[in-house]
């Protein structure tokens, strides 16, 4: 078996779930200090090492920005609970509130990584960038990385303004996606336990348009089923449930609402896996044999034994989880 979660963890801002957090003092903290900062993601440690998973799907993660503490909230994490696997990827570098570009590399985890980490570093400042993040307690044999896009900007009125003044008009641009994509490959222990011995698994965060979002998702499923598989893709879709079932990516596996934190009531955080093969009536095959054949390879798919959601110390999100045992 094979559990993953998958949160949005909105840079991890207290959120709904932080009253129930273990330390004191996590509801009120001011997370623009790096020791506040840290003592939340201790909380949210906790919690994801309570709920034990083996993959860690993040989204919203902050690395050297002021909002959060000037931290890498990736690496923190990682080290939190004790796992080496573990990578970030910005959908941009720079501060959030500020001049926002594309990174030259995704992890920036040196100034060089930013066209304008020279100015940062001259002061004192550690790259900033925001994006997604993968931790996992198998070792990872590759990480990947595929830029989908943004959104088209768009163009209101505000004021009273003349039909030809500028400031007559609000420009609204979208935020760059990203996927972030890592092959796992469990110890002989552990791949035995969860029944398959290479794994690969993508996070992604896409546009709150509908449109976009989901030209964003099939562009990240299609880089995803190349990797060898079986495949996971979980994330913040900002697509809900009766969105996503008539694009045809993919199977869902787990069910319940995601957001709002405090009370959920829609579902907008998913995790999907390869669709199970068909006979000739269009319904599912079974029992599924062969298995898929990746590479020359026969992989298992994947079905859920077990899932469920909880609201954790920080976001407006409630994350997602499931567990996972191969068939065929």
């Amino acid at each position: 078996m094979l559990r993953l979660l998958s949160l949005n963890i909105q840079h991890a801002l207290p959120g709904a779930g932080a009253d129930e957090a273990p330390g004191p003092g996590v509801a009120d903290a001011d997370i623009r200090d790096p020791t506040a900062a840290r003592s939340v993601l201790a909380a949210l440690a906790e919690q994801i090492h309570e709920l034990s998973p083996d993959v860690v799907a993040l989204q919203e993660v902050d690395t050297g920005q002021a909002r959060s503490g000037f931290l890498d909230q990736t690496a923190v994490l990682a080290e939190l609970l004790g796992w080496e696997s573990h990578r970030f990827a910005a959908a941009y570098a720079g501060p959030v509130a500020g001049l926002r570009r594309r990174p030259r590399r995704s992890a920036l985890t040196e100034h060089a990584d930013d066209a304008l980490g020279l100015g940062r570093a001259l002061l004192g400042r550690p790259p900033a960038g925001f994006g997604n993040a993968l931790l996992a307690r198998h070792p990872v044999t590759a990480w990947r990385v595929r830029r989908l896009g943004r959104g088209p900007a768009t163009v209101s009125r505000r004021g009273d303004h003349p039909i030809w003044d500028p400031r007559g008009y609000d420009l609204a641009t979208s935020t760059m996606r990203n996927l972030l994509t890592a092959t796992l490959a469990p110890a002989p222990a552990d791949a035995a336990a969860a029944g398959v011995d290479a794994l690969s698994v993508g996070t992604t965060h896409l546009a709150t348009r509908t449109d976009t979002a989901a030209r964003q998702l099939a562009a990240a499923w299609g880089a995803l089923a190349t990797l060898p598989g079986p495949h996971l893709l979980a994330g913040d879709y900002n697509l809900r449930t009766e969105e996503l079932v008539p694009l045809g990516i993919g199977r869902q596996v787990g069910e319940g609402p995601t957001y709002p934190a405090a009370r959920p009531d829609h579902r907008i955080d998913h995790v999907l896996t390869d669709p199970w093969p068909t006979g000739v009536n269009g319904a599912p095959a079974f029992p599924v044999a062969p298995a898929p054949v990746w590479s020359g390879r026969r992989y298992p798919l994947l079905r859920a034994t077990a899932w469920g959601t909880r609201t954790f110390v920080v976001s407006d999100h409630a994350g997602t989880w499931v567990d996972l045992e191969p068939v065929g």
